[in-house]
């Protein structure tokens, strides 16, 4: 049986599976009014870290993920689901429902040290501001109860806790990644120190136990607690994997051998295909102009092993997240809580596609001259040793042709304004929703608040923009509830005149329908050379989703409303830009 037919088939199960039991078919959709405190749905928030547009199987990919395959299907999947480039700024957004510059997240508190223009102005603290209200917060206060397990990245003092922005139970990494079998809480010649803590206080992770397996297993203990009391759920599941370095279980990296002999091109090329199958992607969008992966064709036969390998490693990662998120959807079953919750997952940012140089010379921005040698030594040798590759002593990453693969036909990856650091698969299903369908309009991660909130009874219908407004002026980046669309109403909550905008490390992107400006480095320009110049590109996005003609020449009046956007939202959020604003 050719491979096509074997994923239809697949496909063609999970829809099977879904359709029947699914939460999907339940068309009624809860409101203030009707929503009774012992019948409010709960609602499961999953994030997958440096997970790449096309990983899944429900959005094009190879990788065996039944169970996050059989939820898309039988719910919403967005195509055009917008995070930033980077995971901690994205988190703010998620929890807050606001700009990552309100909130404290201006930049990462990693990169302070980087950016040293940015040390002090306000909104650029590195953390979560104490004052903000959470999504966790106004659940707990409807009586919900509040769960969380995985990577917190949000700030490291006390006051900065989950404990202390709405959630009940919480067991986290407050760092931005770790070793993944925890080998790391004493640090590591590639890593800082990794730092746990349950419910606000200093925890041990239980050393030689997967990232994945844990998070999800502490997860069902805590839906599993006190849950006779009939109160419903809001818990937020945010997963470690499949950030690097790149680890996984020794029996699913077997899995996978092999499979990607034929290097990023081949693969990203089956994946457009399968895209054009599900129907994610126009045809005549899928002959784009895409930057070249030719680096397989000058690589030497070790060489490409060792690039197989990582790629092996880092598809046995994304199964695990799907296999662990097949035990809390059982739980759930088991539970009779399945039917009555919300679904909803998202991506933090685009696939890594940082080059195990770069990675060097980061991880080692914090460590002794005299332990730099040994933190090079470490990761070359998990780097060419094939048994050592994925296990606790390799720290490694994919690089960026395996990351392009994962991104196309998006441009770029994590860490860029471009469509492949930003826009990332998503999804959602549950009581309420009208699934089995495919919504391409632009949606944000700060709408995930009021929607779930909205769905769930908590707050009120949010009001949606006039129609002079839609038709008229131009609209400051907001959150936008996606009831309308949920419940099939509407096909959009953003209009040509809506904004949506983006910052970070000073790289910029507004959007205003299907036009896109993006403010960065020119795609040629070498990642780390801070001296080459940026400067705004105009997209159409609807016939250009690859990013590749610059059209701002053609199109100065769709330029210059996209530059009174973007004024409009770095006025409002206080985003600091170097030198004069005006392009």
């Amino acid at each position: 049986m050719k491979k096509n037919t074997i994923y239809k088939v697949l496909i063609s199960t999970a829809i099977a599976f879904q359709v029947g039991c699914s939460p999907a078919e339940n068309t009624s959709f809860p409101t203030s009014e009707t929503v009774s405190s012992d019948k409010r749905p709960n609602v499961l928030l999953i994030v997958a870290d440096d997970l790449g547009f096309s990983d899944l199987g429900a959005f094009g990919g190879e990788i065996e993920t039944p169970n996050l395959d059989a939820l898309a299907m039988s719910g919403i999947r967005l195509t055009s689901f917008y995070a930033l480039p980077n995971c901690s700024p994205t988190r703010s957004m998620l929890l807050t429902g606001k700009d990552n510059h309100s909130v404290g997240l201006g930049v990462m508190a990693e990169a302070l040290g980087s950016f040293p223009m940015l040390q002090g102005k306000p909104g650029y603290e590195g953390y979560l501001h104490p004052e903000t209200t959470t999504i966790s917060e106004k659940f707990s206060e409807a009586g919900f109860r509040t769960l969380m397990t995985g990577k917190w990245h949000l700030g490291h003092k006390p006051e900065h806790q989950p404990s202390n922005h709405g959630f009940d139970k919480s067991f986290v990494l407050l760092q931005g990644g770790a070793d993944h079998f925890g080998y790391g809480q004493n640090g590591g010649p590639a890593l800082e120190a990794a730092t746990y803590t349950e419910d606000g206080q200093l925890a041990e992770y239980p050393v030689g136990v997967y990232s994945s397996d844990f998070y999800a297993e502490r997860m069902i203990d805590y839906i599993s607690a006190e849950a006779e009391d009939g109160a419903p759920f809001f818990a937020y599941l945010a997963f470690t994997a499949p950030h690097w370095p790149l680890q996984a279980p020794k029996d699913l990296i077997e899995k996978y051998e092999g499979r990607y002999d034929a290097g990023p091109e081949a693969l990203r090329d089956s994946r457009l295909e399968r895209m054009k199958e599900l129907g994610l992607l126009e045809d005549e969008l899928l002959s784009a102009n895409l930057t070249s992966l030719n680096a397989w064709d000058e690589m030497s036969s070790e060489e490409r092993q060792i690039a197989s390998r990582n790629m092996e490693i880092y598809a046995a990662m994304v199964d695990s997240l799907d296999q662990n998120v097949g035990k809390v959807l059982d739980h759930l079953r088991v539970t009779d809580q399945f039917d009555n919750t919300i679904i909803v997952f998202m991506s933090d940012n685009g696939a890594e596609g940082i080059d195990p140089g770069h990675l060097i010379a980061r991880s080692s921005n914090s460590t002794p001259p005299e332990h730099k040698e040994q933190v090079l030594a470490t990761i070359s040798a998990g780097n060419v040793d094939l048994e050592k590759m994925g296990s606790k002593d390799s720290f490694i990453t994919y690089g960026d042709q395996w990351a392009r693969a994962a991104t196309a036909p998006f441009r770029q990856f994590k860490g860029d304004t471009e469509e492949g650091g930003i826009r990332t698969p998503a999804f959602i299903t549950g009581p309420g929703i009208r699934g089995q369908r495919i919504v391409d309009s632009p949606l944000s991660v700060r709408d995930i608040m009021p929607t779930a909130l909205e769905l769930t009874g908590v707050v009120e219908p949010q009001e949606q923009p006039s129609k002079e407004n839609i038709d008229g002026e131009i609209l400051t980046p907001s959150e936008r509830s996606w009831v309308p669309i949920l419940t099939g109403e509407a096909e959009t909550v953003r209009s040509k005149n809506d904004a949506m905008a983006w910052e970070l490390f000073l790289k910029r992107g507004v959007r205003l329908g299907d036009w896109k400006a993006v403010y960065s480095k020119a795609a040629d320009a070498a990642p780390n050379d801070r001296r080459a110049p940026s400067s705004w590109r105009l997209y159409n996005l609807k016939t250009d989703p690859s990013e590749s003609t610059d059209v701002r020449e053609q199109h100065p009046e769709e330029f210059k409303r996209l530059m009174t956007a973007w004024e409009m939202y770095a006025k409002e959020n206080g985003v600091f830009v170097p030198g004069p604003r005006k392009p």
